[in-house]
């Protein structure tokens, strides 16, 4: 199961997995709020998302089912991340059209501030597999793909993520990640986990 860089033309693809494995997802779902809106704005999200991290060079894997794309994971490296002035405009249009999102994004970043690390690191932002493409590996290699790029990093300590799901804590502690901290927002609660690089602790 390739897991490879994502090229400009695998972008479409990605953002339609992402939003696939992300139509029930709880912070998805908090911050965009659900209705019948909820999709297109999903998919608005994660190709601003995407595009910016394209515009910038950050790190984006993709995960194919031979030539099909069924998986995307997203970050941020230790380098500075400014977004171009265009798509951060683009960015700003967005949140007018969403009711209350600004808020809630700040409830969102003030948790995941509060307990990212001090050290230079990898933010894991987003990773996800169709649903129907569950269980067959996707989501782990995606996982140790990612945690590649900022392991062969030397200015960074490790990997920072957060998930809303109970049920993904036990994926990532599989994977060697550990609590770092959680929060709530809105009801929904938010476990941030660290996946710290062996040479950090030695």
């Amino acid at each position: 199961m390739p897991t490879t860089a994502a090229a400009q033309t695998d972008l479409e693809p990605a953002v339609s997995s992402l939003a696939a494995a992300f139509a029930h997802d709880p912070i998805t779902s908090y911050l965009l709020q659900p209705g019948e809106s909820y999709p297109s704005r999903l998919t608005q999200f994660f190709s601003l998302l995407l595009r910016a991290r394209v515009a910038l060079g950050m790190p984006i894997l993709v995960a194919r089912d031979e030539a099909r794309i069924v998986g995307a994971v997203m970050g941020y490296s230790t380098a500075p991340h400014d977004w171009p002035a265009d798509i951060a405009a683009e960015w700003d249009a967005f949140e007018r059209t969403i009711p209350g999102f600004v808020d809630r994004q700040a409830d969102y970043d003030a948790i995941v501030d509060s307990c990212k690390p001090s050290a230079s690191h990898y933010y894991l932002g987003a990773i996800g597999v169709e649903p129907s493409m569950h269980g067959r590996g996707f989501g782990k290699e995606l996982l140790e793909g990612f945690c590649e790029l900022s392991a062969n990093d030397p200015r960074s300590s490790g990997v920072f993520l957060e998930t809303a799901k109970e049920s993904n804590v036990g994926f990532y502690e599989r994977a060697g990640f550990v609590e770092v901290g959680r929060g709530t927002m809105g009801g929904t609660r938010l476990w941030c986990m660290f996946r710290e690089h062996a040479r950090s602790r030695g």
